[in-house]
């Protein structure tokens, strides 16, 4: 038994509060599907899996490039680049909108922008039930990203502390400080396959926790004002207990006997 009590709950918890954050941004991505790619709904033109995962592998990226560096930082980091990647999206969707098909952007769900203030009902074109990013949709979806991306973060860095730690000294036990802090130790090219798990780990949690949300939200969603927004508690109860359950199994990986061994060999080790 590698992994002390302690470090076992650490994990459990980084990734269910991780899952819960993936949830909870999805909520607030301004979620079009298809009919947003036809100018009918407000928001961006894909489902929320794709939307997660899209602004969530930026945030990957980051927590790889910054591995050394105390848990929170490569959190926020992580979570800055995500939401850094859905504006841009969400400015060249505006740009096609706009400037392609002559479609101002306009949220259906309310009379007034509720970041603006501004009305909006009168640019919605009859037949919709919106078009576009509009200023709420594009500061909820901001928002969104960065709570997606210190999400993933925190699922991607305690499989990645965990593994490196074991492919070092497999007979020892792992401080939860060392999952928290900064590394450390140097990292060689060997270490890549562990760069690699964490970040398939980290990649699975956002399918999973953007597909619950999406059976949640059942079709598109403008942001936090949107009806569908009331369902996000039970949502991310559920995420929560799914997260567990994902990293239960991520756990029990890493505390096995052969899995460590492969994890030693891949550190140099005989």
């Amino acid at each position: 038994m590698m992994l002390g009590i302690e470090t076992i709950i650490l994990t459990l918890l980084m990734i269910g509060i991780g899952g819960v954050l993936i949830c909870t941004g999805v909520f607030f991505m301004p979620v079009g599907g298809a009919p947003a790619a036809m100018s009918t709904a407000t928001g961006i033109a894909t489902g929320c899996e794709m939307m997660a995962t899209g602004a969530g592998i930026t945030g990957l990226l980051m927590s790889a490039a910054l591995y050394g560096q105390p848990s929170y930082i490569i959190a926020l980091n992580a979570g800055i680049s995500s939401a850094i990647m859905m504006c841009v999206t969400m400015f060249v969707a505006n740009l096609v909108v706009v400037f392609g098909k002559g479609v101002p952007p306009a949220l259906a769900t309310v009379d007034r922008d509720p970041v603006t203030k501004e009305p909006v009902k009168p640019y919605v074109t009859p037949g919709t039930v919106g078009h576009g990013v509009p200023t709420a949709s594009f500061v909820s979806g901001f928002i969104g990203a960065f709570l997606g991306g210190i999400g993933g973060a925190l699922t991607f860095i305690p499989i990645f502390r965990v593994a490196f730690y074991e492919s070092l000294t497999p007979s020892a036990s792992i401080n939860p400080m060392e999952i928290l802090g900064p590394l450390g130790v140097r990292v060689g090219v060997e270490h890549v396959p562990l760069f690699v798990l964490a970040g398939i780990g980290a990649l699975a949690m956002y399918f999973v926790n953007a597909n619950i949300a999406a059976y949640s939200i059942r079709g598109v969603i403008e942001g936090w004002w949107d009806p569908k927004f009331k369902r996000l508690p039970k949502t991310a109860l559920t995420c929560f207990v799914a997260s567990l359950v994902f990293g239960t199994l991520v756990v029990l990986l890493l505390n096995s006997d052969s899995f460590i061994q492969v994890l030693h060999m891949i550190g140099g080790g005989s």
